[in-house]
């Protein structure tokens, strides 16, 4: 006999909200979700988390206890907003939006096998930074000196692209996998060009070590790929380059070992937050 299950219900998150915007700069609409901090605002404003792939990104900060274990992290969220940023429909990634928005304009052949529209990063940056922040700031005062940056591959090298050319935006920038090998590594070869003079305050690289090394067998040609786009070796280096040519930034570099790429998403999620709303400590 069938047991009645009752009455079937959303799952809500707590503290979260979410809306759909409009672009006037990209033409495209976003989908929002917010974590509502639950405490009065310091006296200049929330620091405020900005994560891409919102509809990925977002469940996955809930994903620790609210009490009890891990007091500190709570307590930063109480204090700061976070907004992630997704694409209708709700799935947790959209290759063609992501691509499209995420991307830099490529200069040599793109390395991406599945999507076909790029080069929109400035474009989405604006956005960000000019429509939907200041729509924010209509509801929530956000402090302007307290802006953190997560991305997660396409996202991650949305983050490092927006560090090296608009590094005023945010203070604080976590790459999580960013995909340092499209565009013929694009973004190392400039890196290698001019690495210096940026301006923010943290800069945090990781990369999971079975992205390039994998410690198990795999399928004929895998390894052949991920020796190509050598994602240990590019983020270990972009680290070292920023490192150095830039001495008074805190710049970090994390190899997970045992982790892939999709690893990498949820390491960085559960610990950007120390970054982002003050705690003194990431664990690695």
């Amino acid at each position: 006999m069938m047991q009645d299950m009752g009455e079937w219900q959303p799952v809500q998150l707590p503290a979260a909200r979410t809306f759909e915007i409009r672009s006037r700069r990209t033409g495209e609409t976003y989908r929002v979700l917010v974590r509502l901090p639950s405490e009065p605002p310091p006296p200049s404003g929330y620091p405020t988390l900005w994560m891409l792939d919102g509809d990925a990104s977002f469940p996955l900060i809930f994903s620790q206890p609210a009490h009890g274990l891990f007091p500190k992290t709570s307590a930063g969220d109480r204090r700061g907003l976070t907004v992630a940023i997704g694409f209708p429909g709700g799935a947790p990634f959209d290759a063609p939006a992501r691509s499209r928005n995420y991307t830099p304009k490529p200069d040599q052949e793109t390395g991406d096998l599945v999507s076909s529209g790029f080069g929109g990063a400035d474009d989405f940056l604006h956005f960000l930074t000019e429509e939907l922040r200041p729509a924010l700031c209509e509801h929530y005062p956000l402090d302007p000196a307290r802006h953190t940056l997560f991305g997660f591959s396409y996202g991650g090298l949305f983050t490092v692209h927006t560090l090296l050319h608009c590094p005023f935006y945010f203070q604080r920038y976590w790459a999580a996998s960013p995909s340092l090998w499209f565009s013929d590594a694009m973004m190392m070869r400039r890196l290698r060009q001019d690495a210096g003079s940026l301006t923010a305050e943290r800069v945090v690289l990781t990369v999971g070590k079975d992205e390039q090394y994998a410690t198990h067998a795999l399928p004929a040609g895998r390894q052949d790929h991920l020796s190509k786009r050598a994602m240990v070796d590019n983020i270990s280096e972009a680290a070292e380059l920023i490192r150095k040519a830039n001495p008074a930034l805190k710049v970090e570099l994390t190899v997970a070992a045992d982790h892939d790429h999709f690893d990498m998403l949820l390491h960085g999620v559960r610990r950007v937050k120390a970054m982002a709303f003050g705690e003194s400590e990431i664990d690695g």
